[in-house]
């Protein structure tokens, strides 16, 4: 579901935005921040229980009154993942500022108000309340940027977003992807408090484990103990999670480092780094542990491979 406006009337100055916000949240009251022609959209899935949109718009306030929440049902909060943009959420006299990479929490039981300062964008995540602890109820500041083990916990919960809205609604690629925002989500306190990851579950941290992995499988020294040093959990531990995946932690660098070589001798870009210099760059240290790894991967050494890639394109069969 995807909704669009724009100021169209001086006495429109959020053209249907209003509107859009009901009919994709709940009941919310636009204000203005600055005399500067409003845009807006919104695209949304719905996987079982949760609603997750992603939000874009041009700054400004909305309020939740408490004539809305007199002619709203449901029980849900609004977790928000702040994309782009700064905003400042205040309810019940507790504020909280979020950057990018920055959660924030509102009660839509309870009379609030978001202030975007700047055009901005962002996920929503609308959960019902029996879903999360009821530790969050307290709204916690939850400033995941302010932490490496927040950060790899943002960017895992933004991948889960953006894959369920670009799954089909009822597939079970976006019902996987929802639960594990849920579990994301409830975990979010203990891991900004760095308790012992371990506590956190399994799911939940073998999808952090599994993000670093694909941006830092180019870094030779990745493995088992790095991740456990990485995540404050042990060895044995990092293993165990692995093992539910039916690979190893050296089968998935090491998928992820393939994965990489073979976009790059296909690229035409790197067609005159030397095979050896695109296993290095990609993590590996053994050029003759590499080869075996690729042709089992593929079939072919990465030279041959290469040269009939080549071929194929030059004959126009590719």
């Amino acid at each position: 579901m995807e909704w669009s406006t724009k100021a169209i009337e001086a006495d429109r100055p959020f053209g249907s935005w209003a509107e859009d916000l009901a009919d994709a949240f709940v009941p919310l009251e636009p204000r203005k921040i600055a005399e500067q022609p409003f845009q807006g959209t919104i695209s949304r899935t719905d996987v079982a229980s949760i609603q997750i949109s992603r939000v874009e718009a041009t700054k400004h306030v909305v309020l939740r009154l408490r004539s809305h929440i007199a002619r709203s049902i449901g029980d849900v909060y609004f977790v928000n993942l702040q994309l782009d943009g700064v905003g400042r959420y205040t309810q019940r006299g507790h504020e909280q500022i979020c950057g990018p990479g920055d959660l924030a929490i509102v009660d839509t039981t309870e009379p609030f108000e978001i202030a975007n300062c700047r055009n901005f964008s962002l996920f929503c995540f609308a959960v019902p309340r029996q879903l999360l602890p009821g530790a969050l109820a307290e709204r916690p500041r939850l400033r995941l940027s302010a932490t490496e083990a927040g950060r790899a916990l943002s960017r895992t919960l933004a991948g889960h977003a953006e894959l369920c809205l670009r799954s089909e609604p009822n597939s079970g690629i976006s019902a996987f992807g929802a639960q594990h925002v849920v579990d994301l989500i409830s975990h979010a306190p203990g891991i900004l408090e760095e308790r012992p990851l371990e506590r956190a579950g399994l799911s939940v941290l073998l999808s952090m484990m599994l993000d670093h992995i694909d941006r830092h499988a180019d870094d030779p020294e990745l493995c088992a103990a790095t991740l456990a040093l990485k995540f404050h959990c042990s060895q044995r531990y990092v293993h165990k999670l692995f093992s539910t995946t039916g690979r190893s932690v050296g089968e998935h660098i090491n998928g992820q480092r393939i994965l990489v070589c073979t976009r790059n001798l296909l690229d035409h870009a790197h067609r005159r780094a030397t095979i050896a210099e695109v296993a290095f760059n990609a993590g590996f240290r053994d050029i003759s542990y590499f080869n075996r790894l690729f042709k089992r991967s593929t079939g072919l050494a990465p030279r041959e491979f290469r040269r009939a890639m080549s071929l194929r394109t030059v004959d126009g069969t590719q």
